[in-house]
């Protein structure tokens, strides 16, 4: 028996039992655990460890009078459920036809899309229940760090985890999927601002802190996914972009009002832009063909022209 047949069938017991279940009692009731004491513990701690992790509200109970070495589990059936979210028709079709289109890589993958499917309302038979992902569908990477923080996200934990060589401490607001990347977005505690993190790039574990509904969510503006030049891992930089006046209308749209810093005399305005991915950032600039000139910084402008020169 693997891992994840007993993870499963762990979970499984602790949520249909009426009582806490004792370690002992696991032991006995669970495939795939060691008949030696100090082994079972390890592996026992372990499964314990990424339940908490893959976000399953598994609760430690110990009764009046006795010690941790009596202490019993389970994950409460009202704290697992998910509740009806309330979709309207059009919203569990949007559901299902994201649920027809995306196939999620390693072990998981079946469940997770059985789970959205049964969610998007799908029947069995049809194309979106059948279990079966159609050829065009767009398989995404899945990792430990990205599943603890979708958990996260939804419980409003607080997670801990250590990204460039420091320790963070972060409001998780949303879950991002960029060009093969999974992104975590949110309020940066000991910086005091919003940041976004690679998270095949944190160092170590990513891991919940504190209990959840630990912070309010920003309203729905804040909370959309940023544009593609600030889904990206390098130091922020601010650009300076000049528009001309045929297409300034549609560069202060893709932009926001508060990029705008000078409105010019012929019509034409300057932004500054907020960056994390200079190649991005690159490509909508690119759109506006030579309606658009990247005024500043220096490198970011020599990046550009060093870029243009090797087209062909």
């Amino acid at each position: 028996m693997d891992r994840l047949e007993r993870l499963v069938n762990l979970v499984a017991a602790l949520i249909d039992t009426p009582r806490p279940l004792s370690r002992a009692e696991i032991g006995e009731r669970i495939e795939g655990y060691s008949s030696d004491p100090d082994a079972f513990r390890r592996n026992f701690e372990r499964d314990k460890d990424l339940l908490r992790q893959m976000g399953f509200p598994l609760v430690t109970d110990i009764p009046d009078g006795k010690g941790p070495e009596d202490a019993g589990y389970r994950i409460p059936r009202e704290l697992y459920e998910l509740p009806d979210p309330g979709l309207d028709e059009s919203e569990l079709a949007a559901l299902r036809l994201a649920a027809s289109a995306v196939q999620m890589e390693g072990d998981w993958s079946d469940a997770l899309v059985r789970a959205l499917r049964k969610l998007g309302g799908a029947v069995e038979g049809d194309a979106a229940g059948s279990g079966a992902v159609g050829a065009g569908a767009t398989a995404l990477p899945t990792e430990e760090a990205a599943a603890t923080a979708f958990a996260a996200v939804g419980e409003r934990r607080q997670v801990r985890f250590r990204y460039r060589g420091e320790d963070r401490l972060v409001d998780p607001w949303r879950l991002s999927f960029h060009r093969g990347h999974w992104y975590l977005a949110g309020l940066d505690h000991h910086r005091g601002e919003e940041r976004l993190y690679r998270l095949d790039r944190v160092e170590g574990q990513l891991v919940p802190a504190g209990p959840p509904g630990a912070f309010a969510r920003p309203g729905l503006a804040e909370a959309l996914p940023p544009p593609p030049w600030r889904m990206g891992d390098e130091e922020e930089q601010i650009a300076r972009l000049w528009v001309d006046a045929e297409q300034a209308g549609w560069a202060a749209q893709a932009l926001g009002p508060d990029a705008k810093v000078e409105d010019r005399p012929d019509g034409s305005v300057v932004f500054e832009v907020a960056l994390t991915s200079s190649a991005a950032f690159r490509s909508f600039v690119l759109g506006y063909l030579d309606h658009a000139e990247i005024l500043g910084p220096p490198a970011l402008r020599d990046d550009m022209v060093a870029w243009l020169d090797r087209v062909p």
